[in-house]
C-alpha cells in the first residue's frame, strides 16, 4: 500500500485479476509501483492459475495483497472476490496484461472528486509500444453489439476530450464503491467473461449516473485473454454474454424497436460471416437463460 498524509485524498483499491498471467504480472505490478497517486492498495486475485503466476508474484519485489482462489471464478466472480476484500472508496479493476503510465491512476480517479454523479471512469488504451489506439471509449449499438472508438487508429489527439460514453472496456476501469454496493457488485451471470463491464455501465446510466472516458489516463494493453480474440471459443463466449445482457436489460419494446431491426441489418452484413451458426446457438442459449430466470421468479 502506498500511504500519504493528505487526508483529502480518497482511498483507492486496485484489483488485478490473474489467470495464467505469468508473462505479464510482474511488469503490470512494476507499472503500478511508478504511480504518482500517493494512496492506494493493490489486491491480486488469482483464479486458480496452473502456471507460475503465483510464484512470480511472491518472488517479485512487490508485495500486493494476494487472494488465491481454489477454482476459476471467471472475470466477474474473481473481481467480486477482490473488491469485497478491499477498503477503497474507489475500486479500480485492471487486467494483468497491461502497463500503466505513471499518472494513469491519478487521472483515472480525478473525476470522482470533481463530480459526485460520476459512477465509472475508463481510460485511453494503446496497443503495446505504440500510439495506435485500442480504446478511446466504447459504443453499444442497439442490438448490444459493441465497438471501440479509435480502434486501430494512430492517436493524433482526436480523442483527447473527456466525455460521457456508452460503456468502457473491462481492461482498466474505476468504479465508485457506493455504486458497486448498490448493484450487488459485478454480475456473475456473465461467466466466464464479456459484458460484465457493459452491464455495470448500463446500470449506472439507468440510475442517471455518468460513465466517463478520461483521455489523460493511459495504459498499454497486450490483450492476451485466455480465449484468443476472433477464435470460435471467443465468439461463443462473446455472443452468449451479449444475449444474456439483452435478456437482463431490454424490455419487450426494446427487443422489438431496438434489437430486432439492427440485428437483422447486422446479420446480413459481411462482418457476420462465419459466426452466424454461433449466433443461432447464442439465441438458443439466451432463451434457456430467460426461461431459467422466469422459473426462479
Amino acid at each position: 500500500m502506498h500511504k500519504s498524509s493528505n487526508s483529502n485524498l480518497r482511498q483507492v483499491s486496485v484489483i488485478v485479476l490473474t489467470y495464467n498471467s505469468a508473462p505479464f504480472i510482474v511488469r503490470c505490478l512494476e507499472s503500478l509501483s511508478w504511480q504518482s497517486y500517493p494512496s492506494f492498495q493493490i489486491i491480486v486475485v488469482d483464479n486458480h492459475s496452473t502456471d507460475d503466476t503465483i510464484e512470480r508474484i511472491q518472488q517479485s519485489e512487490f508485495r500486493p495483497i494476494l487472494i488465491q482462489n481454489t477454482t476459476n471464478r471467471g472475470c466477474a466472480g474473481g473481481n467480486n472476490d477482490g473488491w469485497r476484500q478491499s477498503d477503497g472508496e474507489i475500486v479500480v479493476f485492471l487486467n494483468p496484461d497491461t502497463e500503466a503510465a505513471p499518472d494513469w491512476l491519478e487521472s483515472l480517479v480525478a473525476p470522482f472528486a470533481d463530480d459526485p454523479s460520476v459512477a465509472i471512469t475508463g481510460c485511453k488504451i494503446y496497443y503495446p509500444n505504440s500510439h495506435i489506439l485500442q480504446h478511446a471509449g466504447a459504443i453499444l449499438y442497439p442490438n448490444a453489439m459493441s465497438d471501440h472508438y479509435g480502434n486501430q487508429q494512430e492517436d493524433t489527439g482526436q480523442y483527447d476530450t473527456q466525455r460521457e460514453i456508452d460503456y468502457i472496456t473491462g481492461a482498466a476501469f474505476a468504479v465508485r464503491r457506493s455504486f458497486l454496493e448498490s448493484v450487488g457488485g459485478v454480475d456473475e451471470d456473465y461467466s466466464p467473461a464479456y459484458y460484465e463491464e457493459t452491464d455495470l455501465c448500463y446500470k449506472a446510466k439507468k440510475q442517471g449516473l455518468k460513465v466517463m472516458y478520461v483521455a489523460s489516463a493511459i495504459i498499454y494493453h497486450y490483450e492476451s485473454p485466455v480465449l484468443r480474440r476472433c477464435s470460435q471459443a471467443f465468439y461463443r463466449a462473446y455472443y452468449r454474454s451479449r444475449i444474456r445482457f439483452l435478456v437482463k436489460n431490454y424490455s419487450l419494446r426494446d427487443w422489438l424497436t431496438r434489437f430486432l431491426p439492427f440485428e437483422l441489418k447486422w446479420f446480413f452484413m459481411p462482418e457476420s460471416r462465419g459466426t452466424r451458426l454461433i449466433q443461432f446457438w447464442a439465441y438458443w442459449e439466451g432463451l434457456k437463460f430467460w426461461l431459467k430466470k422466469r422459473v426462479r421468479l
